[in-house]
């Protein structure tokens, strides 16, 4: 059974993973410093590569949960009751970065932070491909929805060699609108909200 993201999709939630264990979806809290850094911390190279919305030093995370306003940036965390640690990472923000606005104005689109947001998830490697993901996109669209968004963007776009990432965005409606270069291929893909 799906949880119910539309209630209050700032409200915490409960999860079961097709494996059993449970998972708890909520906002990111002010205590929650030490068990972020360790999530960063605990991210394989190649996933600290797709993800990089921010540095992942104690600095960044101590001002990060001093700092929160999930009305301007709603940042979700999974947390294993398990494990008693968070294995998932999700920034849901008003509006888009300076870069973003370049790329998309040069691709004819105007984005507006009274009606568009940007999106970033980061799964711990080990809770990948797992089916976390998916509860994850719910709860941010939800909230995204309630923010009130029309349309979410990739936060710094998505690298084309995360395939496994592309075909996520896919499977939920994400669209490619362009692609750019840093030191890889990237696109830019967005999803229009109903």
């Amino acid at each position: 059974m799906n949880p119910d993201f539309t209630i209050n999709p700032f409200d915490p939630i409960n999860v079961i993973l097709a494996s059993g264990e449970p998972i708890l979806i909520r906002l990111l809290e002010s205590t929650d410093a030490p068990k972020l850094l360790d999530y960063f911390n605990g991210l394989s190279p190649q996933t600290r590569q797709f993800f990089g919305p921010h540095p992942f030093d104690s600095e960044t995370v101590n001002i990060i949960c001093a700092t929160l306003n999930p009305n301007e940036c709603a940042r979700l965390v999974a947390f294993s009751q398990k494990h008693e640690c968070i294995v998932a990472y999700v920034l849901v923000s008003a509006g888009a970065t300076p870069s973003d606005v370049v790329r998309y104005k040069a691709l004819g689109i105007e984005l507006n932070p009274a009606t568009d947001c940007s999106l970033a998830p980061s799964v711990a490697d080990d809770y990948q491909s797992r089916g976390l993901g998916d509860y994850l996109m719910e709860k941010a669209l939800a909230i995204a929805r309630v923010m009130p968004k029309k349309r979410v963007i990739l936060w710094g776009g998505v690298q084309a060699r995360n395939e496994r990432a592309v075909r996520y965005y896919r499977k939920f409606g994400f669209v490619e609108l362009g692609q750019f270069e840093t030191d890889v291929l990237n696109y830019d893909m967005c999803l229009m909200l109903e």
